[in-house]
């Protein structure tokens, strides 16, 4: 057994670990937000080892682990619950996970469910203001009505469990606690209380679905005896005897914030289009629900190393060469890229520089045949590196989405940059890389062959505004 101090250890050094991560994660290194593995994806392979013991199953499923864990593992797994915000989590619901919804759920931004002498009514909404859609955040506001049905009992609301999965993830988080936004109300028979509360959310939309996440809990209470003005300390304790559930809702998102089809006919409509959106979070994708995924042609893996370009590495580097935009077909498939600078998630004095960078891919392939995307590779190389990263996984934003011809689909990434500038050159960083697909049969479902086939992402650059820096 391990001793009390080897135990505090343990817990230190997982916390030191989940520390140096963070800062890894806010120094900008790879290319952030491009995937749900990227965090992973940019470690060092000794530090990818040393924080197996620090996350949960789902975030590192695809990596052999113990069957059984001593008490020091343990404890790296409590501190790195502790910095995660400790909130439990559970397997999420498939069509969530999917993004393809179950019909015999209605897709609703409201629910009432009454459960016993309780009713619990929820409507949700988006909220503009708070939200940053380039930036993946996408806030929520929802009302929560609970009322007491009773003609003669009064109750007390002692405590509430929720929980709540976003699109694409194959988890749900729990949020439990005390009281209702820090009380413990009392309903006398007939009474009502109302309150109003947010979900920021880190999502992106995507093809299949309008939804960001889905949400239902249950309120615990007690009912009070005559004469009785409060809960006990004991009724307290126990949390509550009965529950009113809060049915199952949608945080959905607006008209202007959903995957819409795209049919392009020339290259120069798509550039048009490209102009004219603005929702640069907005994802442009295939409406028809995806077919069996093939086995990818990639797996995610920890990040690599190319011998990088010689003008990168000196910062000599032709005006001709410079572009923040790069637009190709390869194999009847069109890959379009622009990038931009976000000044407000910037700063130029710490060589913290973030840029945001838009990528349309369309089917344009001859035959007419659907298409599915599999798997990513890229390569990005910072300015004065002599080396480039590369980074691959399954899967373009955690999915593998099925274009018919003439659709497009469209996600924003970003990319954090630390990185010193150099006086010769604007550029801060190149990018260029692939997406592999195959080309589905007529019943739009089955592969025709088990061979991926490449669609280039020309090189493109970051570069750095000249206001900034002055």
């Amino acid at each position: 057994k391990d001793s009390a101090s080897s135990l505090e250890r343990a817990v230190q050094e997982a916390r030191e670990d989940v520390k140096r991560l963070r800062k890894m994660r806010k120094s900008g290194k790879g290319l952030g937000e491009v995937s749900d593995d990227a965090d992973l994806t940019f470690m060092n392979p000794e530090d990818r080892a040393k924080f197996i013991d620090a996350v949960d199953d789902d975030d590192m499923s695809a990596i052999a682990k113990p069957a059984k864990k001593g008490s020091a593992a343990k404890a790296r797994e409590a501190a790195a619950a502790e910095a995660s915000g400790g909130r439990p989590r559970l397997p999420g619901d498939v069509d969530v996970t999917r993004g393809e919804i179950n019909s015999e759920t209605p897709i609703s931004s409201i629910s009432s469910t009454t459960s016993g002498p309780v009713t619990v009514e929820v409507n949700s909404n988006y909220n503009t203001e708070q939200s940053d859609p380039p930036m993946r955040k996408h806030c929520f506001q929802y009302t929560i009505r609970i009322t007491n049905n009773s003609s003669t009992d009064t109750i007390q609301l002692l405590s509430r469990r929720f929980e709540i999965q976003t699109v694409g993830s194959s988890m749900k988080d729990v949020v439990e606690g005390e009281g209702v936004t820090g009380r413990q109300p009392i309903l006398k028979p007939g009474e009502v209380f109302e309150y109003t509360s947010t979900a920021p959310l880190s999502v992106r939309p995507i093809g299949t679905t309008i939804i960001a996440a889905r949400m239902k809990g249950a309120y615990k209470y007690v009912t009070l005896s005559p004469g009785q003005e409060e809960a006990s300390q004991e009724q307290i304790s126990s949390g509550g005897d009965s529950a009113a559930e809060l049915g199952t809702f949608h945080f959905i998102f607006p008209e202007e914030q959903r995957v819409k089809p795209v049919q392009s006919t020339d290259a120069e409509e798509d550039e048009d289009e490209d102009d004219d959106d603005t929702t640069a979070e907005s994802a442009t994708a295939s409406t028809t629900t995806s077919a069996t995924n093939p086995t990818p042609a990639s797996t995610s893996s920890p990040a690599s190393t190319l011998p990088g370009d010689t003008d990168i590495s000196s910062g000599d580097i032709s005006i001709s060469d410079v572009q923040e935009s790069s637009n190709t077909l390869t194999e009847g498939v069109r890959v379009q890229v622009s990038s931009s600078y976000r000044p407000e998630r910037s700063d130029y004095a710490l060589q913290k520089h973030c840029f945001a960078y838009n990528v349309r891919i369309t089917n344009e392939l001859s035959t007419g045949s659907s298409i599915q995307l599999v798997s990513r590779r890229f390569e990005i190389q910072t300015i004065g590196s002599d080396t480039k990263d590369v980074v691959q996984g399954p899967g373009v934003t955690g999915r593998q989405p099925v274009l018919k011809p003439g659709e497009s689909f469209e996600y924003t990434s970003t990319a954090p940059l630390s990185v010193q500038p150099l006086d010769q050159t604007p550029v801060l960083a190149r990018m260029q890389g692939e997406y592999s697909f195959v080309v589905l049969g007529d019943d739009g479902t089955t592969p025709i062959s088990s061979t991926p086939l490449q669609a280039k992402m020309d090189k493109f650059h970051f570069i750095l505004p000249a206001t900034e820096g002055v």
